[in-house]
């Protein structure tokens, strides 16, 4: 073999290498990142000692994950306040206007981006956005609402099942949906915004609209209520459900599935930093945190979503749709900052019309 074929050969063999390697050597350097800002972060949040929470989440969900971040970073005393979106958005906004430095993280779904148009949420770039499946450079996206047709399997066969989310306006459903109110700025709201800016039609918006409308069901202002009754047979389907509620019936063995030809709809879920945070550091520590694989399986513990790209869940879009499947994302911006606005324009004319 001459030198010149064994010198391509030998450099052949070390791009592969080098290639093979890349991935780690990428990993290595973001692994980096992330401890040098988290370091100078918790120095700071040390100082501030506190970290106060205002979130919707679960009481128990966010004790069992306050006190995860608090083994991790001692010293940061942490409290919270849970409350429905509407209250928080009341509660910061009336704080905001009062100049009160009261609460430092926001954890929530609806209420950040209204917030932040308001002027009330202080920005921050999370330095893993490279990881996030959804990414806002000005709230880290900590975890996901998953949107997802469900169905009880004793009440419907595959064959019956619809093929879309538009399917389940098919007439042959009628009564036979368990639906969220449109109106209430709940995830039929969100997957409503998601799809109009999706399909770009809005002849084709106001079909499915007037076709959800004609499905002649009683709207629920509860997901968990409305879910409930799609568990018990009441209702063959759950328009929509949420993820994280499936495959937790699932598990127990409750006859229900996920129609897994309907693209799941997301939904970000920020640790977002009130603009007057008395403790800014320990707000942005916790959001770094919660998007690392330690906060994600904190977060996964407690069966909330991932936001985190490849994070290993049974909630996550490639565990229960398949790898690659690709979701809807809510972008909208009207949407995002003014529900009630954009559900008034595009949404109340077709449903009470």
């Amino acid at each position: 073999m001459s030198r010149r074929i064994m010198s391509v050969i030998g450099l052949l063999a070390v791009s592969a290498v080098l290639a093979a390697g890349g991935v780690g050597f990428a990993a290595s350097a973001a692994e980096d990142v992330y401890n040098k800002t988290t370091s100078a972060l918790y120095e700071k949040a040390k100082q501030e000692g506190a970290l106060v929470i205002y979130s919707v989440w679960d009481v128990e969900h966010l004790v069992k994950i306050t006190e995860a971040f608090s083994k991790r970073f001692p010293g940061i005393k942490t409290s919270y306040w849970q409350g429905r979106n509407p209250e928080i958005i009341t509660r910061v906004m009336t704080e905001f206007q009062a100049g009160q430095g009261s609460v430092d993280s926001i954890l929530s779904d609806n209420a950040p981006p209204v917030l932040r148009a308001a002027g009330a949420i202080m920005p921050y770039e999370t330095v893993q956005k490279e990881f996030l499946i959804l990414h806002d450079p000005t709230m880290p996206v900590v975890s996901l609402q998953i949107q997802a047709l469900a169905y009880n399997t004793k009440k419907l066969k595959p064959a019956d099942l619809p093929k879309d989310w538009e399917g389940v306006t098919n007439p042959k459903y009628k009564g036979n949906v368990a639906l969220d109110d449109p109106m209430r700025a709940g995830p039929l709201s969100t997957q409503l915004a998601a799809l109009k800016a999706l399909w770009k039609d809005d002849a084709r918006f106001a079909r499915f609209v007037k076709g959800l409308k004609a499905l002649g069901v009683p709207v629920h202002k509860s997901t968990s209520a409305m879910f409930r009754l799609v568990i018990s047979g009441e209702y063959a389907i759950a328009m929509p459900a949420l993820l994280h509620d499936v495959m937790s019936e699932k598990e127990k063995g409750t006859p229900l599935d996920l129609v897994k030809t309907v693209p799941p709809i997301v939904f970000a879920r920020n640790a977002a930093v009130y603009a007057k945070a008395p403790h800014p550091n320990a707000a942005k520590l916790l959001g770094e945190w919660l998007i690392s694989p330690e906060g994600q399986a904190a977060l996964d513990s407690v069966g909330r979503e991932a936001s985190r790209k490849g994070f290993p869940s049974k909630t996550s879009i490639d565990s229960a749709f398949g790898p690659g499947t690709k979701a809807i994302g809510v972008q909208d911006k009207l949407f995002l900052e003014d529900p009630k606005k954009w559900l008034d324009t595009n949404v109340k004319p077709l449903w009470e019309g």
